[in-house]
């Protein structure tokens, strides 16, 4: 309020005090990769349907047709096993 029309008859001090900001970033979630139960590759693959989300902006994973991953390097189905990365 730096207008002479815009001061507070009522303050005598007039004054503008900075604006607070705060920055809230949520903690980054720990990174990990997927990796085969058998052979520890992460050379895998799957099958699924992915859907837009409107809201979060982001394709989200809407089916994986009940169907096991598949590991390139055993060449056949696998577990998956999260494994925390560097």
């Amino acid at each position: 309020m730096t207008h002479p029309s815009l001061l507070n008859p009522f303050n005598a001090h007039q004054h503008q005090e900075p604006a607070k900001s705060f920055s809230r970033r949520a903690a980054p979630a720990p990174r990990a990769t997927p990796v085969c139960s058998s052979c520890q590759s992460d050379d895998i693959i799957g099958h699924a349907t992915v859907q837009w989300s409107n809201e979060s902006q982001e394709w989200e994973l809407a089916s994986t047709f009940a169907q096991p991953a598949h590991c390139n390097h055993c060449n056949g189905r696998c577990e998956i096993k999260w494994l925390p990365t560097n």
